[in-house]
C-alpha cells in the first residue's frame, strides 16, 4: 500500500511568492506565536484528490483516471487571497486561494468522475494551496491583518500544463513526496 494524492505542481516563482508570505505571518503580531506547521517550499502544491493508501491495482486505476484529462489545455491560474478553514476566526489549514477555480475544478471532475467508486470526496471541492496546519489556538490577529493585504492582488501565477499522482511519504522530519506519474495537458499551438 502507499498514500498517494493527485496533485497540479506550482512553479517556483509561485512557491517563492507563498514563502513571503509566510515569513509575514510569522513576522505578525499574533500569528507569530502560533503553533503552526508550515509546508516546505518544495512540498507546495494543488490537491486535486488525496487519495490516501491505495494498492498497486488502484494505482493503475487512477493512472487510467488521469488519462481522461489530456484533452484538457493547459492555463495560467492566479494565486489570489489568503484564507483559512474552517474560518479566519478559527484557522487549522492556513491557504492561498487560486482565481481560476472553475478551470482547475474541471480538472478535478473529470478525474473524480473517471476514477468512480475508488474515490470520492465527502466535501466541495475548494481549490487551493496549502501554506500551513495550525495546532492547538492560534490568535488570528496577524492571519487578519494580511489577509486584508491580499484579498484583492494577485499572489503570483503558475502554468498548469501538468497534473501528477505523487506518493507521501511520512517519516519524523516530515513528508516527502515521490512522483509516480505525470500527465501533461494539451498545450495551444501558436
Amino acid at each position: 500500500m502507499i498514500r498517494a494524492f493527485i496533485a497540479i505542481p506550482i512553479e517556483d516563482a509561485a512557491r517563492f511568492a507563498i514563502l513571503k508570505i509566510i515569513d509575514a505571518l510569522k513576522s505578525s503580531p499574533g500569528t507569530n506565536g502560533g503553533d503552526v506547521t508550515w509546508v516546505a517550499k518544495e512540498n507546495m502544491h494543488l490537491t486535486l484528490q488525496f487519495l490516501g493508501n491505495i494498492d498497486q491495482q488502484q494505482v493503475k486505476r487512477v493512472k487510467e483516471a488521469m488519462d481522461e484529462i489530456k484533452g484538457i489545455k493547459a492555463f495560467r491560474m492566479d494565486l489570489q487571497h489568503i484564507g483559512a478553514f474552517p474560518s479566519i476566526a478559527r484557522p487549522r489549514v492556513l491557504w492561498i486561494g487560486i482565481k481560476q477555480q472553475e478551470q482547475v475544478k474541471e480538472l478535478f471532475d473529470t478525474i473524480e468522475a473517471s476514477i468512480g467508486d475508488l474515490h470520492k470526496e465527502d466535501r466541495p471541492f475548494s481549490a487551493h494551496i496549502t501554506m500551513g496546519r495550525v495546532h492547538g489556538v492560534l490568535d488570528n490577529q496577524g492571519l487578519e491583518k494580511n489577509k486584508k493585504i491580499w484579498d484583492d492582488k494577485i499572489i503570483s501565477s503558475s502554468v498548469v500544463d501538468r497534473v501528477v499522482l505523487f506518493q507521501s511519504i511520512l517519516s519524523p522530519g516530515g513528508a516527502a513526496y515521490r512522483s509516480l506519474y505525470t500527465v501533461d495537458l494539451k498545450k495551444e499551438v501558436v
